[in-house]
């Protein structure tokens, strides 16, 4: 079939390279914008929320200006995702008190073991926030229903939960080896783990995907 005239084209504006080429300019700048919003580190929360929250309207669904989408959720979620934040980040720096102390003080088997235990419970730790922030960044719920949902749907997904581990395992890697690409990898990051996320909510948002936050 002949191509119309008026198509853009691959290469033309609003073509399939130019669409691509937005995105992933998006995808850059929202990476920037939690980066930056990360620095004071009591927001992390808030910012990596505002990140999911413009990753899934914009660059997913094409359903706004990225940068607006990040400052609309940031503003809306800040009072939650902080107080969620600033839970599991006493629970971790706990267990990594802990886990100091036995280094120093115990060198046995049963010290071992509880080391272990505790690292554990740091990467569960860590993989509830995982879930729970892009369930504040959809869902309009008590606060604390993102904390239980979040620890439910880490062990009821277990493939989803070990997707995303990898995901953040591969990136950590990679920043530790290359820093620059902290100023890369965010933006794609989010994308690659909401391709595993968006299903889960969907099951489990107390609204349906199209009647979530807006």
């Amino acid at each position: 079939m002949a191509k119309k005239r008026n198509s853009p084209g691959a290469f033309g504006y609003g073509g399939g390279f130019t669409e691509i080429g937005s995105k992933l300019f998006d995808l850059w700048m929202l990476g920037v914008l939690w980066l930056l919003c990360s620095v004071p580190l009591i927001t992390i929360g808030a910012s990596t929320t505002a990140l999911y929250y413009a990753v899934i309207h914009s660059v997913k669904s094409d359903d706004g200006y990225a940068s607006h989408m990040f400052w609309r959720s940031l503003k809306r979620n800040f009072r939650q995702a902080t107080v969620l934040w600033l839970t599991l980040a006493a629970c971790f720096m706990l267990m990594r008190l802990n886990t100091g102390i036995l280094m120093a003080l115990t060198d046995g088997m049963a010290g071992l073991v509880m080391i272990g235990f505790y690292t554990a419970v740091m990467v569960y730790l860590g993989l509830t926030a995982c879930y729970m922030f892009p369930a504040l960044a959809r869902f309009d719920m008590d606060t604390f229903w993102f904390l239980r949902i979040a620890i439910y749907m880490s062990v009821r997904y277990l493939f989803t939960s070990l997707m995303l581990l990898v995901i953040l395992a591969g990136a950590g890697a990679l920043v530790w080896r290359f820093p620059i690409l902290l100023l890369v990898l965010p933006g794609p990051v989010v994308w690659l783990m909401a391709e595993f996320l968006e299903s889960v909510l969907d099951r489990h948002g107390p609204e349906s995907s199209a009647g979530g936050k807006e």
